[in-house]
């Protein structure tokens, strides 16, 4: 063979080998789906609405026994399962730019079927647990605000004033939220209808205590300020679980988020406090006993 035919023949088989590594390589994590860790949800597995009728008179550590005990064996809608990214950025202390996407859950984590499922407020322990389940953890009061800004949906917040720790009360809120949605792609990252079970510092200050933030006015105001003066077994109807995922990007990495909690390079991306230690907030908070 001629040497300009050899030339050119090895110069399409290296093209060949070079397209057939790139189509094999994975993906970046932010060009993937991210999804919860939980198994398919059962066919036996109860509605939302069912559910509330089985947990409507039960103490509160049974309620959320069962509640646990049903999110942990997949019965969770599947539109909750597939995360959302959320662009998040910031300049670190020498004047770096970083650029970040986390991954959450699009809607407030419930028991059920994508047509008929249930919000339930939680207490910090068994949002913990779900949370461990799942492969996610909280959001901070930072990403809370994020979440705000990137979501396809802003409601206007529905305060309720009567029987707000009843069971009863959790289902007539999910009942409003259901409502304004109606008509409304199920799936779309949606915001203003709870406060955020978060991540803070100042729980280092406050054990057995649970840490709130958010449930944002159209305009972007929280109606509740950072606030960790409840104990960890108070949980009322405006109270809510959404879930992110244990990693994120990080120009163009995948880092742990507990790992850029704990940067201080970083750290900006994900929190506007310091370094944040969930492990030690773990601790500290004796959330888990």
């Amino acid at each position: 063979m001629p040497e300009g035919e050899y030339g050119t023949g090895m110069r399409l088989k290296l093209m060949r080998i070079l397209l057939a590594v790139l189509l094999l390589a994975p993906a970046p994590r932010d060009m993937r789906e991210v999804r919860l860790s939980l198994p398919k949800r059962p066919a036996d597995a109860p509605t939302g609405s069912a559910f509330r009728d089985r947990i409507a008179t039960r103490p509160l550590a049974e309620r959320e026994t069962a509640v646990i005990g049903e999110i942990t064996r997949g019965n969770v809608p599947e539109f909750l399962r597939r995360l959302k990214p959320i662009a998040v950025e910031c300049t670190d202390e020498t004047g770096a730019r970083h650029a970040g996407t986390c991954f959450v859950t699009a809607d407030y984590l419930g028991v059920g079927s994508d047509e008929d499922f249930f919000r339930i407020p939680l207490t910090p322990q068994a949002a913990v647990a779900i949370a461990d389940a799942a492969g996610g953890t909280l959001l901070t009061a930072k990403l809370s605000d994020d979440v705000f800004r990137a979501a396809d949906l802003n409601l206007e917040p529905k305060p309720l004033t009567q029987d707000r720790e009843s069971v009863a009360t959790f289902f007539q809120h999910h009942q409003i939220i259901e409502d304004q949605l109606r008509g409304k792609p199920r799936g779309a990252l949606v915001a203003g209808i709870k406060k955020d079970i978060v991540w803070t510092n100042r729980l280092q200050e406050k054990p057995r205590k649970v840490a709130i933030y958010g449930w944002h006015y159209p305009d972007g105001r929280p109606i509740q300020p950072l606030y960790v003066g409840h104990w960890d077994r108070y949980v009322d109807y405006s109270h809510g679980l959404r879930l992110l995922a244990r990693e994120m990007v990080v120009d163009g990495r995948t880092v742990a988020v507990t790992d850029v909690l704990r940067d201080g390079r970083l750290r900006g991306l994900v929190t506007c406090e310091g370094p944040t230690d969930i492990d030690q907030l773990r601790r500290t908070s004796e959330w888990d006993r």
